[in-house]
């Protein structure tokens, strides 16, 4: 997802252009032209005919933006500090072109910048925050290329913070990254990381034997109460976080949560606990991807349908209804989805048609349908 803010907080690392490395292989959220990867993300699974349709979607908070099949970006939503790239600070309700920017294999959104990742391994950034890797604060940036950073393979972005893994599996993180980490907190992996999910006070990264990482403010870092950096996973083949809480697609195809669950987001009834221990999402027939959105979740199930879960008070299950925290349930008449992208409380499906499908708060006009209202069941993107 992409939270509230582009600050995080420990999630600090060395700026982008410190060097490093990462694996080729790219997994769950590839884009559209990137490598091909083992499984499905941000990339529909049989590519439009039609270049200018969409093959891959990604959210930040308020806005949301689609890859398109020849390499180039559109967005929309909330536009104040140029978060959607085309130049002005105004709110589009439907989908406008990101300028000067094409080849790009993979995007990525924050609160108030998005970034793009091109066929050369480079990343260029646009919007608002710290996004460009020299620690300066600007605002209304057009695409620019975030210095020093090169050969990336996989990149994510949440709240003010963006992560990039490099080939040999480096994570490394620029924008506003807060406190520096304590004495003994967790870092992103060195090396052997081969994906990464940014939430607004925490992200984690898979390894290439199933393992997972978190690193971020407390409990996140390991000092100090229920440490949730380390959770006990065998055969992730997936990670994502939400706003203090991470899920895992397993390579059996059941999904498990840990962290924050006051809205439901692990899956079952709230509570105000912290979960160290991932637990099992009561999910059937299998998942092939799982995205969480601030504090809701949605999977991809292996017949193509969608199951969500979590807060629902702007209708981000797309069940018709809004309301409180819900249990796993069906997106009803959502069929043929390859890809998903969550919001701060909105949801998009990419279907392999080309379609775009959203639903949930509509008030920086998120959903792209044209309008501000929210939609509780999914609408399509005036494409």
């Amino acid at each position: 997802m992409r939270r509230t803010g582009l600050g995080v907080v420990a999630l600090a690392v060395g700026c982008a252009g410190g060097g490093a490395s990462t694996p080729a292989a790219r997994p769950a959220s590839a884009s559209a032209s990137a490598p091909a990867s083992a499984f499905p993300a941000r990339t529909a699974a049989a590519a439009p005919r039609d270049p200018s349709a969409p093959v891959g979607i990604a959210s930040g908070d308020f806005h949301t933006c689609a890859l398109r099949g020849d390499g180039t970006v559109r967005c929309w939503g909330r536009n104040e500090e140029g978060q959607l790239g085309d130049g002005t600070r105004r709110t589009r309700t439907a989908p406008v072109a990101v300028a000067g920017l094409a080849e790009v294999t993979r995007i990525a959104l924050g609160a108030n910048a998005s970034c793009a990742l091109l066929r050369d391994g480079t990343v260029r950034c646009w919007g608002a925050g710290k996004a460009w890797g020299d620690g300066r604060q600007k605002s209304n940036v057009p695409p620019t290329a975030v210095q020093g950073l090169r050969d990336v393979t996989t990149l994510d972005g949440g709240g003010l913070l963006m992560c990039a893994v490099r080939s040999g599996g480096r994570v490394v993180c620029w924008g506003d990254e807060g406190d520096a980490r304590p004495p003994g907190a967790s870092a992103p992996p060195a090396a052997g990381a081969v994906d990464v999910s940014v939430a607004e006070a925490h992200a984690c990264a898979l390894d290439g034997g199933g393992g997972v990482s978190c690193w971020g403010d407390s409990p996140w870092n390991g000092v100090a109460g229920p440490s949730l950096a380390r959770p006990r996973l065998a055969g992730a083949t997936q990670v994502t976080t939400g706003d203090a809480m991470a899920c895992a697609l397993l390579s059996t195809g059941g999904v498990s949560c840990w962290g924050r669950n006051d809205q439901g987001e692990l899956g079952r009834a709230p509570d105000n606990d912290w979960h160290p221990e991932p637990l099992a999402v009561p999910l059937d027939g299998g998942v092939v991807r799982v995205t969480a959105g601030e504090s809701h979740v949605c999977a991809i199930a292996r017949d193509a349908t969608v199951r969500c879960w979590g807060s629902n008070g702007d209708g981000e299950l797309g069940r018709g209804k809004q309301g409180g925290p819900e249990r796993p349930g069906v997106v009803p008449g959502l069929t043929g989805v390859v890809e998903l992208a969550l919001g701060a409380d909105h949801a998009c499906a990419l279907t392999g048609d080309g379609a775009i499908w959203c639903w949930g708060s509509n008030a920086q006009g998120q959903l792209g349908d044209g309008t501000t209202e929210r939609r509780t069941a999914p609408a399509r993107v005036a494409w």
